[in-house]
């Protein structure tokens, strides 16, 4: 059995959390680093170092983050006003090279490190602080939860098929979590040892496993979920801030075609002889789309944030305003599920263009390409779109929205 440490010891342990946040959005389906990702609305990220901040035994945080990534990473922390120094450390190809980087940076008088993925946000600062008090006897401990399904080995290493399907022993199954903590001599060991005997593992505790050291095994909780997949997003929501609320809004909007203007439609500069007279580029697709968005958030009108008496929005790109909106709808709890927009103009054709327009604004809202629908429809030379007076949009938009936390 343990012995642990009393509150005066375990104050003297200096405790140093490496924070691997150096992926990519690829398994994900985001253009970009997952961590990233609106969460509540606000970043993954954020939610994994506010509760690491707030953990009374850290001494000092390292974030790994990739080369890409490290500005808008920086402004994050910054924004955060850590308590405890925080050091930066640049990712590599793998996970394992991502941590040992991480392990680099560590204090030379760091006693524990742990180690976790900036992708798992529910972990409160109570996990840090509880297990410093484990690491008196142990050098390794992790956090897992009991695996609940039947679990089936398949096929070998020469040969893949349901005939080679083999059952483990579900009671003696466990799935690791993190952060998983270890006395830094011995973590540094592992990574030697690893390194001198060529072996890779997706997590650190196995490379102590390597070396033949005991590791203890803390009660996790599935609530400590890892971002993986977009399916995730909605339950970790759940976890963090209860029930969600799904929203429909609706935008409407009219320009007049004026000769001598450039016609833009969807961010999209379309060769024609007449364009949209308006105070910006008089995009009305993306205008529509704007309100909707700001109508299903239950915010204001576009006329409200952008006022056409303002100069700063005199001749800007449409789209610059839709980021603007989006960065409203985040700070408002709010996150995009899809937009559908509809474009009623005589001429010209839209079509060949409308594969541009889905990208320019699923690129803006960050979302994916199948959560953008932009259709066009003539009027049938009738009313004011059929005389060529001018063009008109409709969109319908959905969000989920959270409490701000």
């Amino acid at each position: 059995m343990l012995k642990y440490l009393n509150k005066k010891q375990v104050d003297f342990l200096n405790v140093s959390v490496i924070v691997v946040a150096a992926g990519s959005g690829r398994r994900f389906g985001y253009e970009r680093n997952k961590l990233f990702y609106p969460l509540c609305g606000k970043p993954v990220l954020e939610h994994t170092l506010s509760r690491v901040f707030a953990a009374r035994k850290v001494n000092e945080v390292i974030l790994v983050i990739s080369e890409r990534d490290r500005r808008e990473a920086e402004q994050l922390v910054f924004s955060l006003h850590p308590a405890v120094p925080v050091k930066f450390a640049l990712g590599g190809a793998e996970r394992g090279e991502s941590v040992y980087n991480g392990l680099m940076e560590t204090a030379g008088d760091c006693d524990v490190v742990m180690v976790h993925d900036g992708s798992r946000p529910w972990a409160g600062p109570e996990w840090y602080d509880n297990a410093a008090a484990v690491m008196e006897k142990a050098v390794a401990a992790i956090y897992a939860v009991p695996v609940k399904d039947t679990v089936k080995l398949c096929g070998t290493e020469e040969h893949y098929g349901p005939e080679q399907l083999k059952t483990l022993e579900r009671s003696r199954l466990i799935a690791v979590q993190t952060p998983q903590i270890f006395r830094r001599k011995t973590l540094l060991a592992a990574y030697k040892y690893a390194k001198d005997n060529g072996i890779e593992a997706t997590d650190d505790a196995a490379l102590v496993e390597a070396l033949g050291e005991d590791i203890v095994v803390l009660k996790g909780d599935e609530r400590n979920r890892k971002v993986t997949t977009p399916d995730d997003i909605p339950v970790l929501e759940f976890y963090l801030n209860g029930p969600t609320k799904y929203c429909v809004g609706s935008g409407y909007d009219v320009h007049r075609l004026k000769e001598g203007r450039r016609l833009v439609l969807g961010g999209v500069a379309i060769p024609f002889e007449k364009g949209l007279d308006g105070h910006s580029d008089a995009d009305v697709l993306v205008h529509a789309v704007m309100d909707a968005l700001l109508g299903a958030a239950g915010l204001k009108d576009i006329g409200t944030y952008f006022p056409d008496t303002d100069k700063a929005f005199k001749g800007i790109s449409s789209l610059h305003l839709l980021r603007k909106v989006k960065q409203l709808l985040v700070e408002n709890g709010c996150r995009i599920i899809n937009v559908d927009a509809t474009l009623l103009a005589q001429r010209p054709k839209i079509k060949p263009y409308v594969p541009e327009m889905i990208q320019n604004i699923a690129s803006v809202l960050e979302i994916g390409t199948a959560d953008v629908s932009v259709k066009a429809t003539t009027s049938e030379d009738l009313g004011f779109v059929g005389r060529e007076e001018g063009m008109a949009a409709q969109a319908a938009a959905m969000i989920s929205k959270y409490n701000a936390l």
